[in-house]
């Protein structure tokens, strides 16, 4: 670069396809590339004119490091700006402004299909070993289905825990789960909704087996916490299918109890959607 003569370098700058500008001490523009004018709609004499730079300008001139830019078309851009000062000419900077519009744009899309795959997919994301919330819902489907044909019973606990935040709740859920793992059958499905309340689904069962097991479950939880550093507080919405149920509205029935008993506030508390089921087991 060193070899370059003054015209190569000005040629150089001119036909760069990043927009640049040089300030001086005063925010002035001193001097600019095609691709600058060509980014504001103006020409390279325009812009260097020793006058109060317009209302369109001014953004490009603030301290920002990132710029959503409107261009005199209408057409909306993301600019990356990059501030660079000049050792050997104090006082004077020179700026880039990389658009960065199609990179956002593709971000966005990347989140976007990153959330819409985080909700279909069939096992929470953090605890894998229990059903995600779509998982339940498909699971239960035909259970329902299998339930309204035969007059079988099935029921729905949703169990919540209270316990300190962070990483300390995550602990107590982990070992819920171990818990759930010994004190359930195989045929019962565990899972956990948006909020980390577990979800079990209890096939063949009835709405009072489902409370003797929320009792079990109750008094194993007090056990643990005797010996714990992190206190849990459970509470249970538990409820049963009923004829004219699907995967959704049971799901949001058990739910809805748990909030019951939340709002109870007690140590244990419990909150039972009366329903007209189909048996005892």
């Amino acid at each position: 670069m060193k070899d370059l003569v003054l015209h190569e370098a000005l040629t150089l700058l001119g036909v760069c396809p990043v927009p640049m500008l040089l300030l001086n001490d005063s925010g002035h523009i001193r001097a600019c590339n095609k691709a600058f004018a060509s980014l504001t709609g103006s020409n390279v004499e325009t812009l260097t004119e020793p006058r109060q730079p317009d209302d369109l300008i001014l953004p490009l001139l603030g301290d920002s490091t990132v710029l959503h830019w409107i261009m005199p078309d209408g057409v909306e851009r993301w600019l990356a700006v990059e501030h660079h000062e000049i050792d050997d000419s104090p006082g004077n900077s020179v700026r880039f402004y990389i658009d960065i519009t199609e990179q956002l744009r593709l971000r966005k899309e990347r989140d976007a299909l990153a959330s819409e795959l985080q909700g279909i997919t069939l096992h929470d994301h953090e605890f894998v070993s229990l059903l995600s919330r779509y998982g339940l819902q498909t699971a239960l489907e035909p259970l329902v289905a299998r339930c309204r044909r035969y007059n079988s019973p099935l029921s729905v606990i949703a169990l919540g825990i209270r316990s300190e935040p962070g990483s300390a709740r995550n602990m107590v859920l982990r070992r819920i789960t171990t818990l759930l793992r010994d004190q359930t059958r195989w045929a019962d499905l565990v899972g956990c909704n948006e909020a980390r309340d577990i979800i079990l689904i209890l096939q063949e069962t009835s709405q009072d087996a489902a409370l003797l097991l929320i009792d079990k479950l109750a008094t194993h939880i007090e056990r643990m916490n005797a010996g714990a550093s992190c206190m849990a507080q459970a509470c249970f919405g538990v409820t049963q299918c009923q004829k004219n149920d699907d995967a959704v509205s049971l799901l949001e029935r058990a739910e809805d109890a748990l909030q019951e008993a939340y709002r109870n506030d007690t140590g244990r508390s419990i909150a039972v959607q009366e329903t007209a089921g189909f048996g005892r087991s």
